[in-house]
């Protein structure tokens, strides 16, 4: 698998979490005392879901952070290799422009 189609998988992943098009994940103090979390999914109502319970703050933190930001984190991987590969032709391009003025010049030297 390259690395394009590993993040297309992870996004694939991603976008079959609990409303993940249409809502967003925040963590929130069980409110027993427990210093432990719920995870919420929001949508523009304010209506929630349940996620997930019994958390970390530290790991209700990192889940959401990391749901959140998830498609722009793709988006600009995907980006990046796209870009690189452009890159690769270019130099590819390059290297053959070069190649045929090097054999160009040893026929005028000849």
């Amino acid at each position: 698998m390259d690395d394009k189609e590993f993040f297309d998988k992870l996004f694939q992943l991603f976008t079959k979490t609990t409303d993940a098009e249409t809502s967003y994940w925040m963590p929130e103090a069980q409110p027993d005392g427990s210093g432990r979390y719920y995870l919420w999914a929001v949508d523009k109502e304010q209506n929630r879901k349940r996620v997930g319970e019994g958390l970390k703050e530290s790991d209700a933190d990192w889940i959401t952070a990391l749901h959140g930001c998830f498609p722009d984190m793709i988006r600009h991987l995907m980006a990046a290799l796209d870009e690189a590969d452009r890159l690769d032709l270019e130099k590819d391009s390059l290297v053959n422009e070069l190649a045929e003025i090097a054999l160009e010049l040893d026929r005028y030297k000849a």
